[in-house]
């Protein structure tokens, strides 16, 4: 029986522990504090904090939330962990603060571990040896310095993980005027605290960022996400049903960004948001959002809006005293601001120091799907290191360790030349997501989910009654283009496709209790991916649908006949072009070339132009 080691009890290692159990190794769990849970059980989930992510997103596959729909707070999401380890009997495979100091790969293949055991004074090194070595440690390691510009600040100056009650206290109470550093999720939350308390709120930003809203409306978020908590919102309502949904996914890039700079221009979300979104994404004009980190949090926005917090975009800023010069992104001007505190919210550092390996990269973008780095094949992995940019990263977490886990038990193998496919992942990436392209831990959430599960043999799947009636549909649709163009013998066509198109179009609602319109329109929760392969449970799928029936959990909104206006034109347009594209992919892959966007690569379905898309001819008839 092979041994496997897991480092981490986050979301992350206690998905990965759970898979290497599955597969029937002797599988432990290292996890230096003295509780699971990672950065939720830890000071970095601060009070009151909310995920952007919702709970059937950020739930593993084969444990849905058995919670409405809904976005937890830090805590119900913890304690969902816990039901998660519980429910799978985790935590006689955890050894609580045990601190691995040591990795080192020995002549014979296996990892040598060094354990540091217990609390002081009485500690003890653990030496184990074992076949494969998981890393789960999180992104949350060592928060990040200060910028070198706030080395003159004298007034007082936090990172987000120290943020707290007494904090908040203590601006209110001194009126003090509060700087934020950062744009991401933490910054958005803190900055709307902030401004209900004092007098003086700025956000500087490097350069300005891109936000999208927990809900697809313009109403204020953190009053959705109570009300959300005793009431069912519809499932098209959430931000993952626009993001994640599978019609979306099956344009090509250039149509779903050139979408959103539509969504953005028109009244339907937070005005701020719209501006922000726009100006932020000028140097990606058909890319837009694609091309950039975005924050899933709206608050910002919203005070923003109400004029209680500025945002100062400027690359460069000095401080002496409590005194900061901002230099203007045009011309040579200075703003000059008064801060009597700092809240950094740009993020932490990830560091391995007791993996003592050579040669090998730190950047998980320069692993083979984020997860193996070259060299070592299928011993050491890491699980966590993809970031979506919609949706949650513990899904991603999973994906990746049921792949780990069919190659540590020899059901799949590494593609023997997947160092070289890293390469090519790497340079598509930094230039599809050029905007932030030093956020290495950045994937897309629908085409890094696709093709790994596609690797892993778990990909969801139709039923026959579905794939047929989509064929039936698509070879009419067909045949009225042919019509329409006026095509030789094809002008009788239009008598016969129209009333088949016209059918099968209604059919799609009701054939399979409307699974069709489900499966295109619904966020790609986790729970799609344990309809087939290793471990699979159709019934969590079919539960998790039966929640949400197809008329009684569709609003229809300004944002959502938006959505359909916009992706039904743009779905059949790429299904037409997808043969005339599906030849050179093919034959770019087997000559190992990447297919580069000048030569039209990004005109691919969104699917598969990342994480070493795999596109095959019988996509052509699957919806």
């Amino acid at each position: 029986m092979k041994r496997v080691a897991v480092v981490g009890s986050g979301p992350c290692g206690l998905a990965a522990l759970k898979e290497m159990c599955d597969a029937g190794f002797e599988a432990m769990l290292f996890e230096r504090s003295e509780r699971m849970g990672g950065v939720f059980a830890s000071a970095a989930a601060y009070p009151d904090l909310h995920l952007t992510i919702s709970n059937w997103c950020m739930a593993f596959s084969d444990f849905p939330d058995p919670m409405r729909l809904c976005y937890p707070s830090a805590g119900e999401y913890l304690q969902y962990l816990h039901n998660y380890a519980s429910h799978f009997d985790l935590e006689r495979h955890i050894q609580y603060n045990s601190e691995v100091i040591s990795a080192q790969q020995g002549k014979d293949g296996q990892w040598h571990l060094q354990v540091r055991q217990g609390v002081k004074p009485d500690q003890t090194i653990l030496h184990v040896q074992v076949d494969a070595l998981v890393v789960s440690t999180g992104a949350h390691h060592v928060p990040r310095s200060p910028p070198a510009g706030l080395a003159g600040f004298t007034g007082r100056v936090i990172h987000s993980n120290e943020y707290g009650e007494e904090f908040k206290r203590e601006v209110e109470e001194k009126k003090l005027r509060v700087l934020i550093v950062g744009g991401g999720e933490s910054s958005a939350d803190l900055s709307a605290e902030m401004g209900a308390l004092s007098p003086e709120v700025a956000v500087w930003l490097r350069r300005p960022h891109c936000f999208g809203p927990r809900y697809l409306n313009k109403k204020n978020e953190m009053e959705q996400v109570v009300v959300n908590k005793t009431r069912d919102f519809p499932a098209n309502s959430f931000l993952e049903a626009a993001t994640t949904n599978r019609m979306s996914a099956a344009q090509n890039v250039y149509l779903y960004g050139l979408w959103r700079k539509v969504l953005w221009s028109l009244p339907i979300l937070n005005g701020s948001l719209n501006s922000m979104c726009l100006e932020s994404t000028k140097p990606a004009f058909f890319l837009n959002d694609q091309a950039t980190f975005v924050t899933k949090n709206q608050r910002m926005c919203e005070a923003v809006g109400e004029g209680k917090v500025e945002v100062i975009v400027s690359k460069d800023v000095s401080s002496r005293g409590l005194t900061f010069d901002f230099r203007t992104e045009k011309g040579n001007g200075v703003q000059r601001r008064e801060f009597d505190a700092v809240i950094l919210c740009n993020g932490y550092l990830t560091e391995f120091p007791w993996l003592k390996v050579e040669g090998v990269s730190w950047n998980p973008r320069d692993w083979f799907l984020h997860t193996f780095p070259a060299g070592l094949g299928h011993t050491l992995s890491f699980v966590g290191y993809a970031r979506p940019h919609q949706g949650g990263i513990p899904p991603m977490a999973e994906m990746q360790a049921r792949y780990v886990a069919r190659i540590i038990r020899g059901d799949r193998v590494l593609p023997s030349n997947y160092a070289t496919l890293a390469r090519h992942d790497a340079v598509a990436e930094r230039n599809y997501y050029h905007i932030s392209p030093n956020l290495d831990t950045l994937v897309d959430y629908a085409a890094y989910l696709e093709n790994v599960a596609r690797r892993a043999g778990c990909e969801p799947r139709l039923p026959a009654s579905s794939i047929l009636l989509y064929n039936l549909h698509m070879v009419a649709f067909v045949a009225m283009i042919a019509s329409l163009f006026g095509m030789e013998d094809s002008t009788g066509y239009m008598k016969y496709a129209l009333p088949v198109w016209i059918g099968t179009l209604l059919a799609f609602t009701v054939v399979d209790d409307g699974l069709l319109i489900q499966w295109w329109l619904y966020p790609q929760w986790p729970v799609w991916y344990r309809q087939r392969g290793h471990g699979a449970n159709p019934a969590h799928l079919r539960g998790i649908l039966k929640r949400v029936p197809l008329w009684r959990s569709t609003a229809v909104t300004p944002g959502f006949l938006l959505l359909l206006f916009w992706s039904i034109p743009t779905f059949y347009l790429q299904r037409l072009i997808a043969p005339l594209l599906l030849v050179p992919h093919l034959l770019f892959t087997a000559l190992g070339i990447r297919f580069r966007e000048a030569w039209g690569g990004l005109l691919r379905p969104k699917m598969v132009v990342l994480h070493s898309g795999v596109w095959r001819l019988s996509d052509l008839f699957l919806p």
